[in-house]
């Protein structure tokens, strides 16, 4: 990993200069800046905050009674068994509904498949899941195009989803695959000539 110190051109960007004086041409510069939870309002308070206000598998902080969703929310996946934070409107949705059935006394843990999409001109994309976890990578349909999707596997099971441009089957089955945890073939799940229906096992 490096650092970027300046960006070099006329008008537009040509070159980046690194931390180290190290220049690279360039021809487009994507700039991700990120996000800081915003969780200030509880210096003091005691209620515990790492990248975000911790909360656990029921979204409640370190006071009980006192509940977190949303962007800030630093959550134990039950899904993954890890902590995450996840900042798309569709997590934060969600994690407000369950919060809201919460108060009003259900106690199940918070489940829900990571998920993100976005549209670009005649692009429409998602992903579901976590793809960190995985050990293989299957691609349906032709990369070339735009029109493909790419599952990961952990073993044989499905964790995470990319679709673009796919056809809605793939899209339904993709985030019902991965909270189930279902066991698939890697064989018939590349073989986009069928539905994809038939790698489930």
């Amino acid at each position: 990993m490096a650092t970027v110190r300046e960006l070099r051109g006329d008008g537009t960007v040509n070159s980046v200069v690194l931390e180290d004086g190290q220049s690279i041409p360039s021809e487009m510069v994507v700039a991700g800046i990120g996000v800081r939870p915003a969780a200030d309002l509880l210096a003091n308070s005691g209620i515990e905050e790492a990248d975000g206000v911790t909360v656990n598998e029921y979204l409640e902080t370190s006071a009980p009674g006192i509940f977190a969703a949303g962007d800030v929310a630093n959550y134990q996946d039950v899904l993954f068994q890890k902590r995450r934070r996840v900042e798309h409107w569709d997590n934060a949705v969600s994690q407000g509904q369950y919060c809201a059935r919460a108060l009003m006394g259900e106690r199940t843990p918070f489940k829900h498949v990571p998920y993100f999409f976005s549209d670009v001109f005649d692009l429409s994309y998602e992903l579901w899941g976590d793809p960190s976890v995985a050990d293989n990578i299957i691609h349906r349909g032709d990369l070339s195009t735009n029109s493909f999707s790419v599952w990961w596997l952990r073993q044989t099971t499905v964790v995470a989803a990319f679709t673009m441009n796919r056809p809605d089957e793939e899209r339904d089955v993709a985030p019902k695959w991965i909270e189930s945890k279902q066991v698939v073939s890697a064989e018939k799940l590349a073989d986009a000539s069928n539905s994809v229906l038939a790698a489930a096992t």
